[in-house]
């Protein structure tokens, strides 16, 4: 009795174990022949998209990018989350632990990164938990290889969407990071690329989060606009089709906040809306990039400086092609582009296992870059030396000799030229930087075909 029951067990995991790597074959032949497709006006702009080397069977959305680079986010569920929430909405009468604990959506091939999946508010024996994964990079020349949980993950509280801004002056911090949790949106402060602190999580107050209607805000981004002065962008909605974008802004870095205001250049007459992400260029120009009808990433350019009501005429940047539907826009210091791409099962006829959703970025193309470090110094090359330095507006540079009809080049982090000063002449030239964003460069100086020796600045605010 006791082999046939060994035997019978023995038969069971192998069937499963079978029947999860017919599914996950299944969902590689499918994602092996899906791809998105740049729009005409970027494809000069853009190398070709690719799906982060990271990517599981679980549900990765609410997926964010650090501006450098190196961190990535996402709001994870090892279940079809399409198909569970559709489920939910649709049996809505059901007891609460025929919902939340309906482990049948549940992918038994996806990993849980040790996931709480029993932990719960309602007493049920499981959950379907939703928690946030965190991902790092040495340099941005590496692949992101493996999630982990991040250090805010709970037991049965679904937490999703976050946004961090990170720290000026150490790239381990982060000034605040918010997510939304519990209905609402939420905001820790000085915490860590991974965050940590979730006890001293703060709730965004009234208006930001209404009193009564919960889970009317969502997708909350925020960006530095300078000093103190903060920028929260999110998404309000009262159903599934119509959300509008707002935006509130902080003078003292989140302690305290204006009075919400709606987008309205940009709404939802054009198509459904969604995920807006504030993104400011080298030139200084800033935009919004949100998601349209599930198809289209797109952006659009401020038309008035300082108003963050003014947009333009959106542009598709790239569409979902025959994926599913495509969304989550981040985006590095550089301009790649972080999203989320949807797939959808054809192929088993399954209702728990018709969707899934991985990370993808798209590569801005390398502009023509330069060793930016390395060079050889001899005793008649004229030294540099730039005071203030970290400088605001305008600096003086000191060199060691004349200088004759020299030229000035400037690169950014990425070895980009972004500036050039031609005809300096003279042994002391004052340099002006309202044309270039905060951030740290690097001044090179050719004199005669020849270059010479390169110094750093840091641009920041007075």
């Amino acid at each position: 009795m006791k082999k046939k029951s060994l035997f019978f067990l023995c038969f069971v995991i192998l069937t499963l174990h079978t029947k999860a790597q017919n599914e996950k074959h299944v969902w590689d032949s499918i994602k092996s022949i899906t791809a998105p497709v740049i729009a005409p006006a970027f494809q000069n702009e853009f190398d070709a998209p690719y799906k982060q080397p990271l990517a599981d069977y679980g549900w990765e959305d609410g997926l964010q990018i650090s501006r450098n680079g190196l961190q990535l986010y996402a709001l994870y569920s090892p279940m079809d989350l399409f198909s569970w929430n559709n489920f939910i909405i649709t049996h809505s009468t059901l007891p609460l632990c025929s919902l939340f604990a309906n482990m049948s959506y549940l992918r038994n091939y996806a990993n849980t990164y040790g996931m709480d999946m029993v932990t719960n508010p309602f007493a049920c024996d499981s959950f379907g938990n939703i928690d946030i994964l965190y991902a790092h990079r040495p340099t941005i020349n590496d692949n992101f290889t493996t999630w982990q949980l991040s250090g805010i993950a709970r037991g049965g509280l679904i937490e999703g969407s976050p946004a961090p801004l990170a720290s000026e002056t150490d790239t381990s911090k982060v000034d605040l990071f918010f997510f939304t949790g519990n209905g609402d949106m939420w905001m820790i402060q000085n915490t860590t690329n991974n965050p940590t602190g979730i006890n001293t999580a703060i709730r965004l107050a009234t208006p930001i989060n209404p009193d009564s209607n919960e889970f009317n805000a969502d997708n909350p981004f925020v960006e530095r606009i300078s000093g103190d002065t903060i920028i929260l962008i999110y998404e309000k909605y009262t159903d599934a089709s119509i959300r509008t974008f707002m935006y509130v802004l902080s003078n003292d870095m989140g302690l305290t906040w204006g009075s919400p205001q709606p987008i309205t250049t940009i709404t939802n007459s054009g198509g459904h809306i969604e995920h807006p992400h504030l993104y400011k260029d080298n030139s200084g120009e800033w935009w919004l990039y949100f998601s349209i009808n599930y198809t289209d990433i797109v952006r659009s350019k401020q038309t008035i400086a300082g108003n963050w009501d003014s947009w333009g005429t959106p542009q598709v940047i790239i569409s979902k092609g025959n994926a599913s539907s495509i969304g989550e826009p981040s985006l590095t210091k550089n301009g790649d582009i972080s999203f989320s791409l949807a797939y959808k099962n054809t192929i088993i006829n399954d209702s728990t296992d018709v969707y899934d959703l991985d990370p993808w970025v798209l590569p801005r193309k390398k502009t023509t870059s330069v060793n930016i470090n390395n060079y050889e110094i001899s005793n008649n090359q004229p030294m540099l030396k730039i005071y203030p330095n970290p400088a605001s507006f305008s600096a003086t540079l000191q060199t060691s000799k004349i200088v004759t009809g020299a030229t000035l080049l400037f690169y950014n982090l990425y070895g980009q030229m972004v500036k050039q000063i031609k005809n300096v002449s003279g042994q002391t030239i004052t340099l002006y930087f309202d044309d270039l964003p905060n951030g740290l460069y690097f001044i090179r100086l050719t004199e005669d075909n020849k270059t010479y020796t390169t110094e750093k600045l840091i641009l920041t605010s007075e």
